[in-house]
């Protein structure tokens, strides 16, 4: 009796065991969302908190990896599989089993490769399951996951022509990737009726208008009637459909075009000028310009100049240059330069420059320069604006405020010869940073002694753990209300220790020249808890002194 008691107990206890173990088996170690951060971490010790993160733990050889091999790096909500491409490198191969996350060695390159990564809605951002990517050569074939990721190897890759090419049932364009400079990416595809971005909608309303007004006419009929491209050395046109190549223009390619106000073509294989506009449906080289503005619908190579705008919806190789400005759907290989605007929605290799602003959709390597605003995804370069933003940097960013996503962010509390109380915020990247500061000194009086102040600083590598700091700063010192001129001018050469993650503390001295109106009677004491030694002191024209002293500085820093 007592066994038959308790045998529907062990029944359910079996069942439940067994349904958790499938469940623990289902559920993706490898997909989990999270975000860490290391700063010259050891390989063992960062895997360890990875772990804890995604609640599993990682199986592997110490002798087969450098667990002493040190790890830096911010990863904001990526997946464990991102995180671990990016700490490897494509050096180490991973699978799951059960809770545990495998590691081991890839084989050598030239034997081996492993091809793998995400298929990505452009628009939504959302990961595309199902999805196929296959080499049309040896037609090998992977596909996505219900995280929208694929994987497959490439045996001997050295020997192999390998090609990907991405296909999905409802999205508009196939994407064929040279994957051997890339083993582990992520492949964006636009989804049918959504080609061209809202913005590239916008940019080319005045378009869809020239095919309203054509629609009707025997030009427009011609056009989707002739599907072979005829070419011409020379064509000459007063406006579209009224010149030497008559209702059929937008079915030939020329070599050589001439537009009084304006042309519409199949393309131009050597130089294009226009009165006022020009409009390709294909490709465009070596040299096109307008009045107005340029449009192509295919690549473009060469020189282009228009005296409002460029659009291109393809890739452009060479120069860019118009009055207000240039705008690519497809990657830039080159520079663009424009009076207000530059904007790429693919990836730029090259230059940007803009009276205003310059924005890259995806990936710069190269450069950004505008007068206010440069935005980027991932920057292999510069920035030179009064704001900079990109999500990551291997470069520099250079202006007011440069914001960096994955970069040099830093909250600081310190005290100097002047203030026992400084606040400060540092943002932009290591090689080059922005500083906005306030500082107090609680007292007895009817105001309160405080300042406020910008600045820039670098902080290059010494150690492990050890930063140097060179930075230089101004300030305006003053009690209540800003009156008159009373500037403390610094330059700072300190270290910065990082004792634990996210928290260091630094100190260093400081030289400061202090610029002033001594006509104003009611300034600050500078020192009240200190008393530096003013090693030079003088008078200028219009009641401007000057003073010029040693400091320092000292406090904690978090982040």
């Amino acid at each position: 009796m007592e066994h038959t008691f308790y045998r529907p107990i062990i029944a359910v206890l079996l069942l439940l065991g067994s349904y958790h173990s499938v469940d623990a088996q289902q559920t993706s170690l490898l997909e989990k969302r999270v975000t860490i951060e290391a700063q010259e971490e050891p390989l063992d010790g960062f895997l360890n908190r990875l772990s804890k993160e995604v609640g599993g733990v990682f199986s592997y050889s110490p002798s087969a990896l450098d667990v002493n091999r040190n790890i830096s790096g911010n990863f904001s909500d990526q997946s464990c599989r991102e995180v671990l491409e990016e700490v490897f490198n494509g050096a180490v191969n991973y699978k799951q089993k059960g809770v545990y996350l495998i590691l081991t060695p890839a084989p050598p390159a030239e034997k081996e490769i492993t091809i793998s990564g995400y298929v990505v809605d452009e628009q939504s951002g959302e990961r595309i399951k199902n999805a196929t990517v296959y080499n049309p050569i040896t037609l090998q074939s992977s596909t996505t996951d219900e995280f929208g990721f694929f994987q497959f190897q490439v045996k001997n890759p050295a020997e192999e022509n390998f090609q990907l090419i991405v296909n999905k049932k409802d999205y508009a364009d196939t994407l064929l990737i040279e994957s051997r400079n890339s083993r582990f990416r992520k492949i964006f595809l636009k989804a049918a009726g959504e080609n061209a971005s809202p913005i590239v909608r916008s940019l080319t309303e005045p378009m869809k208008n020239f095919w309203a007004w054509t629609s009707n006419s025997v030009g427009f009929t011609n056009l989707e009637n002739i599907q072979d491209t005829l070419s011409r050395g020379f064509q000459a046109s007063f406006v579209p459909f009224i010149g030497t190549n008559r209702k059929i223009s937008g079915s030939v390619v020329n070599d050589f075009s001439l537009n009084i106000l304006g042309g519409f073509s199949g393309g131009t294989n050597k130089a294009e000028i226009g009165g006022l506009f020009n409009i390709n449906r294909r490709n465009v080289q070596y040299f096109q310009a307008a009045g107005l503005f340029n449009q192509v619908g295919g690549t473009v190579k060469g020189f282009q100049v228009a005296g409002l705008t460029n659009i291109n919806l393809d890739a452009v190789t060479g120069f860019q240059g118009a009055g207000i400005g240039n705008f690519s759907s497809g990657p830039v290989s080159g520079v663009q330069t424009a009076g207000v605007l530059n904007i790429v929605t693919s990836d730029l290799r090259g230059v940007q420059l803009a009276g205003v602003t310059n924005y890259t959709h995806h990936d710069v390597e190269g450069g950004q320069i505008s007068a206010v605003l440069n935005i980027a995804k991932n920057v292999k370069g510069f920035q030179l604006g009064l704001f900079n933003y990109s999500d990551s940097t291997s470069g520099t960013p250079i202006g007011l405020i440069s914001f960096v996503r994955k970069g040099y962010h830093k909250v600081e509390i310190g005290a100097d010869e002047m203030l026992p109380l400084n606040i400060s915020l540092r943002t932009g990247a290591r090689g080059f940073y922005n500083m906005i500061f306030a500082g107090m000194r609680p007292e007895k009086a009817d105001s309160v002694t405080w300042t406020f102040g910008y600045g820039v600083g670098s902080s290059p590598k010494l150690g492990n753990k050890l930063f140097l700091n060179i930075e230089l700063s101004s300030q305006q010192l003053l009690k209540g209300n800003l009156e008159a001129l009373n500037l403390i001018n610094r330059g700072y050469l300190g270290l910065d220790y990082q004792f634990a993650n996210k928290v260091g503390i630094f100190a260093g001295p400081s030289i400061n020249w202090r610029v002033y109106d001594s006509s104003y009677s009611d300034h600050p004491e500078l020192f009240t808890y200190t008393s530096p030694k003013i090693i030079s002191e003088q008078d200028s024209q219009d009641d401007i002194k000057s003073q010029l002293w040693w400091g320092f500085r000292a406090g904690i820093r978090f982040f």
